[in-house]
């Protein structure tokens, strides 16, 4: 049975109440969402990662953050989300 929302409860053999809430591992995106219905935050723009000006860069997309520097969000799974961007020198004629 359950009291409050993401919780679980159970009676024990000595007829005491054990409630435990659902645990919930880290989203795999830098924008995770809070919906109502969920007990834990999910990801519903796929594996994203932030560009240094807080823009959300979804997973094999470019992002230019400037003229010089483009950004992008790698696939593989990591804890810091946050996109690898690389800078172009301007070619000087």
């Amino acid at each position: 049975f359950s009291t409050r929302h993401c919780e679980s409860c159970q009676c024990s053999t000595s007829g005491q109440v054990m409630c435990m809430f659902n645990d919930c591992w880290q989203p795999a995106c830098a924008d995770p969402v809070q919906e109502k219905d969920y007990c834990c935050p999910t990801c519903p723009n796929g594996y994203t990662c932030k560009a240094p000006d807080g823009h959300i860069v979804k997973a094999g997309e470019t992002y230019h953050l400037n003229s010089y520097t483009s950004c992008q969000c790698a696939t593989q799974i990591g804890a810091s989300f946050k996109a690898i961007c690389t800078q172009q020198n301007p070619s000087i004629p």
